[in-house]
């Protein structure tokens, strides 16, 4: 399993051998903040983040209830 730490490591490697300290800096951050979205947006797209879906079929719901109510 590939986690923050291996590509976080792998990338400061690689932006080190290619332009100095300051790449290492910059690749491994970039690559760690790149891990975290990736796997921010796979869980998103299986299923993980299903509020903003519950919370629409909510208000149409209430609002429906609302109107037949009046």
């Amino acid at each position: 399993m590939v986690g923050p730490l291996t590509v976080g490591k792998k990338a400061t490697k690689f932006g080190y051998r290619k332009f100095g300290k300051v790449g290492a800096i910059a690749f491994g951050a970039i690559a760690v903040g790149g891990y975290f979205a990736v796997k921010r947006k796979i869980k998103a797209m299986v299923g993980g983040d299903q509020t903003t879906a519950d919370e629409n079929e909510d208000t149409e719901e209430s609002e429906s209830q609302a109107e037949q109510s009046q």
